[in-house]
């Protein structure tokens, strides 16, 4: 039986004083609409199965409307439970799937719904209640209940990961397990969808439930913004698994799963800032986050900037999936619970669009109450409008029990069965006690008999609960082999000690003092710890602690218990407390909370039984600490750093030398707006050049560390500098002046060589820093299996040539004047096709954007009648008119590289908007993508708008990785070994099996040399219709022409 998409929109209270901007009604079960109001929109009514105005406390804030508002039903999170929580718990316990996932702006409610109060650090968190709690959103409430109904033979089980940009976190792994989003994304058997790699959780009970989940929400990636002070920065899913006994079918076990989907807020990137809150305390215990402002470092809210554009990327995918989706079914033309081709080139549709479709899914929008956020609710409600037509079609997941889960669960029926009667029993002799006269040794027996049983009955359901835990158990229900995870975990642990580094996780209760390594990413922070309980504790390669950084050197310096005090020695590496560099033999007493970093390792010292006055450093203070300490240590390291900067200095003025020459005569230039504040514009050129100066200090460090990483992963092909990229803002409150100046102001980037293939790939730094980090942790764990004598292989997604070059970037942008669109003329075939510069100097032509405008007499193509569209002699003619154009943008021709993914993005009238990402392995990618731009009535700001503004098309591409390397980053790859320190050696005699191992490889490489040549082959000929070039490159290289050129295209004769 199919079902529609159960969507429930749900409004939060008012932040500041406005009109009222939405009317929420609920007429009857799953009939409820929202309405615009006091807006200019053409649409203002929208149905969804449920409608909830929580904005409590309007009074203070409404401004006009106030009789509207008190005639809504104010909607409390027990009343949204009822709504629709019990039914999601029926549909888990009957073996569904259930989705439920949050959409909207960040700060409008939509953690709050699904979960209610989550920040680590308030006391009205849901998991810091055993009972329940008015606060509680929808699965707190679920789950409470899930587990009091929890019976014998019951498997209760959680996930919990953190999509953010390209990654994948889990957030159960105390030891921050993070990979690459396409690693381990598979369908079950049932075919849902599945992420093999991150740990599952085995809860025994409600109480290990709210444990997990704060321990793990602890390592959730967040940040200030100015919607919410705790903005979670990307998408976290948690699943709920049950696995219980099939009422109806013996030895079948239902699987029900809850995915709770809490997706990234959908605000467009260029609006966010890095905020900065202060935290009120009101006597009666209430806590509030007062909002201060943007933070005083202008790069952090570059950073969440940038990383929101790509996060906005999966948000943007799965809105055009559910507008398609609504498409097709509104004509017809898709059965319940399918789905369509594309749409999946980002974490969010290719995790959950398949699964949602054969589940019971259930969407909740938040919106916001004002008039001002009147252009996010509409965004939203057309989203949800489009999902709530949407055709499931949910099926049950179903497995089977094991013999031993059998026989155990009979056997505890048939004991529970006897515990009964003998109740039963007891209490009919107990009635009859006095009249019989029984002995009291009877009675006594009676209830012996009883506690034996009882104690046999709790005896089978441990056993049981081994079993089900994964266990192998004696017959005393003790387990005694653990499950995979914590092998794992007890592995890494000890693997660790043996290098002198103990995981935090398991130590975090020493009462020694000891260095605990910080990272401005809190889910790198706080990892692992060097214990300082030694009289002398060395740090070096050979040392009692080795660190895993290959900057470490011998003897690089020391620790010492003197007097009751722990003083550092440095010695022949390099050493920083503080912010101040130790010369050698160099000593410094460590206090509480102090600064100290080992090569690149920045840690903070912690010494228990030790207070101090100051409070603990963040690791931002602390990593700005240590950068500012950077710059003044003259050094081998430094020079080279110093040699970088002045290199970025020179492209930076060469680069905005060329940028000056096409400024002077620009269109936008001869319309500017005189009254532009020069002031205004030079302090936002300061600002932006503040940023990169900031950006530059502190990835130059980790640009260095990469090329050391890259030599010892035998990488070194791979070569890594800054440059410059183009600026143009996406920004709505920016006139054309402005953006003109501030298009002379470059981003940072980071420019990535395969100097073997020539391919290159522009980053962002934030994109660059991820990857860095990612390759210590693979030489971390190398060198741990190399130590141990174990065997590694890095995941392929962690393959550096991967790590860099699988990612999105501009590579150039197209730009139109749009004056002519406001004479309802269509752009002439000889103007369609425009010039993609390339995004960094020297700003060249890389290929060809087709882009058409046409004039519609109606918003509705299909109603659209030429002969109905108006002269326009004059801009003015369209003043009070409608206006109506459909855009489109055909494809690309003659790029310099070969796409894996490709988009473009264009900004209109302050909203910006994308076309699919589309997957063509290809030099010229189709795009296809149509929008029809309306304008209800023209007003002189939008005739202003087309006259003096410019369009820019943004060309994004994520390259086809053609050529990685054959060997494999692992410890079977004598390089690697040999580079990181190990017994093996690059120069070592090959044994036979060796020599084997290589001619396969060989054979390998030539078969892929001859398929690449073949693929190359045809692009070219279908590009110039002949065969020439490639057919002259196979005789140069002595390879046989039928061996590489299919025989439909060998030239004849």
């Amino acid at each position: 039986m199919s079902v529609s998409i159960k969507v429930s929109v749900r409004c939060r209270p008012f932040t500041c004083d406005d009109k009222l901007g939405v009317f929420l009604t609920q007429s009857g079960e799953e009939e409820g609409e929202v309405q615009l109001i006091n807006s200019t929109y053409s649409t203002t009514r929208f149905p969804f199965s449920y409608a909830w105005w929580s904005a409590y406390g309007f009074q203070r804030h409404v401004q006009g409307n106030l009789d509207q508002a008190q005639a809504m039903e104010l909607v409390d999170q027990a009343h949204a439970y009822q709504s629709v929580g019990v039914k999601m718990k029926d549909d888990l316990l009957t073996g569904n799937a259930v989705v439920l996932f949050a959409y909207g702006l960040s700060g409008s409610g939509k953690t709050y719904t699904v979960f209610g109060p989550d920040a680590i650090d308030t006391p009205d968190a849901w998991f810091r209640h055993k009972t329940p709690h008015p606060q509680w959103g929808l699965f707190p409430r679920l789950a409470y209940e899930v587990f009091n109904e929890k019976q014998d033979g019951w498997k209760i089980s959680m996930k919990y990961f953190q999509n953010v940009v390209d990654t994948v976190r889990d957030l159960m792994s105390p030891v921050a397990q993070e990979q690459q989003y396409k690693a381990g994304i598979k369908k079950d058997p049932d075919g849902f969808t599945d992420i093999e790699w991150c740990q599952s959780v085995i809860l025994k009970d409600w109480n290990d439930l709210r444990r997990t989940f704060m321990a793990a929400n602890a390592r959730k990636a967040i940040a200030p913004t100015q919607f919410n002070h705790q903005s979670t920065r990307g998408h976290c899913i948690m699943t709920l698994e049950v696995e219980k006994p099939d009422p109806e079918r013996e030895g079948i076990k239902q699987k029900g799963r809850v995915y709770v989907c809490d997706l990234a807020g959908t605000e467009p990137a260029g609006d966010i800032v890095y905020a900065e809150y202060k935290k009120v305390v009101f006597e009666n215990g209430d806590q509030e986050y007062k909002y201060l402002g943007p933070h005083r470092d202008p790069s952090k809210s570059k950073e969440l900037q940038d990383q929101g554009k790509k996060i906005n990327l999966s948000l943007t995918e799965m809105a055009q999936f559910f507008m398609k989706m609504a498409e097709m079914v509104k004509a017809n033309k898709l059965k319940p619970g399918m789905s369509i081709p594309g749409c999946n080139s980002y974490f969010l549709c290719k995790y959950l669009k398949d699964t949602m479709l054969q589940a019971r899914t259930y969407l909740f929008c938040a919106i916001r109450p004002e008039v001002k956020f009147h252009n996010y609710t509409f965004a939203t409600l057309g989203f949800a409008k489009n999902a709530s037509v949407i055709k499931l079609q949910p099926k049950k997941a179903c497995g089977v029990s094991s013999p031993a889960e059998r026989k155990l669960l009979a056997e505890l029926e048939q004991m529970k069965l006897l515990v009964k009667e003998l109740r039963q029993e007891n209490e009919k002799i107990a009635q009859t006690q006095d009249s019989l006269k029984l002995p009291e040794a009877d009675m006594q027996n009676e209830k012996l008999q009883m506690e034996q049983l009882a104690e046999m009955v709790a005896q089978k359901r441990r056993e049981l609960e081994s079993v089900l835990l994964g266990e192998s158990g004696s017959t005393s229900g003790a387990p005694n082999a653990k499950s995979a995870q914590d092998e794992l975990m007890q592995r890494q642990r000890e693997e660790y000690a043996k290098r002198g580094i103990h995981l935090y996780h398991f130590e975090s209760e020493t009462t020694s003092p000891y260095l605990l390594n910080l990272d401005v990413d809190a889910y790198r922070s706080k990892r692992f710890m060097f214990l300082l309980n030694q009289p002398k504790v060395t740090i070096g390669p050979h040392g009692d602690i080795k660190p895993m950084s290959l900057n470490i050197v011998e003897n690089h310096c020391s620790f010492q218990l003197e007097n009751g005090e722990i003083v550092l020695f440095a010695g022949a590496g390099d050493v920083i407390h503080n912010g101040s560099e130790l010369e050698k033999d160099g000593k410094r007493i460590l206090k509480h909370f102090d600064r100290v970093a080992i090569a690149t390792e920045l840690m903070l010292f912690v010494h228990p039984a030790q207070t101090s006055s100051d409070t603990e450093p963040t690791a931002d203070d602390a990593a700005q600490e240590y950068q500012r300490a950077l710059q003044s240590v003259d050094n081998a390291a430094m020079l080279e750093l110093q040699e970088e900067m002045k290199r970025f200095q020179e492209e930076k003025a060469k680069w905005e030398l060329q940028k000056a020459q096409p400024a002077i005569t620009s269109p936008e230039s001869q319309h500017a707006n005189p009254s532009i504040s020069m002031d205004s514009t030079t302090e936002k050129e300061l600002l932006a050049r503040q940023v990169n100066d900031q950006e530059l200090r502190e990835v130059l460090p980790k640009i260095m560390e990469t090329r050391q990483i890259v030599q010892a992963l035998n990488r070194g092909m791979l070569d890594f500098e800054t440059t410059l990229q183009s600026s143009t803002p996406l920004s709505s409150d920016t006139d054309a002046q402005t953006a003109l100046d501030e298009g002379s102001i470059a981003k940072v980037k980071i420019k990535v060589q395969n100097n073997d293939t020539e391919e290159i790939i522009f980053l962002d730094v934030f994109e660059f820093v991820k990857a860095h980090a990612m390759l210590k942790d693979e030489v971390a764990f190398l060198r741990n299996a190399i130590m141990n004598d174990r065997e590694y292989a890095s995941p392929p997604g962690h393959e550096p040539i991967t790590l860099f070059f699988d990612h999105s970037f501009q590579i150039g942008s197209a730009t139109t004047f749009p004056e002519y669109l406001l004479y309802n003329l269509e752009t002439d075939s000889d103007e369609a096709q425009l010039n993609v510069k390339l995004a960094v100097p020297p700003f060249n032509t890389i290929g060809k954007l087709e882009v058409v405008w046409a004039p519609l007499s109606s918003p509705d193509s299909e109603k659209h009648q030429e002969q109905h569209l108006v002269d326009i002699e004059s801009p003015t003619d369209f003043l009070g008119k409608p206006w109506t154009y459909k855009l489109q943008i055909r494809a690309i021709s003659g790029l310099p590289l070969i796409t894996e993914l490709a988009y473009c993005q264009y900004e209109f009238l302050g909203e910006l908007f994308t076309t699919e990402t589309v997957e063509q392995h290809t030099r010229n990618p189709v795009f296809g993508y149509e929008c029809i731009h309306h304008i209800e009535s023209v007003t002189p700001n939008f005739i202003d708008f087309l006259q003096h503004r410019r369009i820019e098309f943004q060309v994004f591409v994520t390259p086809y990785i053609m050529n990685l390397p054959k060997d494999t980053i692992s410890t079977r790859n004598s390089v690697i070994v040999a580079n990181l320190g190990g017994q093996a050696s690059s120069t070592e005699a090959l044994s036979r099996a060796d020599v084997q191992d290589k001619l396969v490889q060989l054979k390998a490489e030539l078969q892929d040399t001859r398929e690449e040549l073949t693929f190359l082959q045809q692009a070219y000929q279908a590009a110039t219709g002949r065969l020439q070039v490639a057919m002259e490159f196979l005789r140069l290289h002595a390879l046989p022409e039928s061996s590489s050129v299919p025989p439909s295209t060998q030239i004849p004769g």
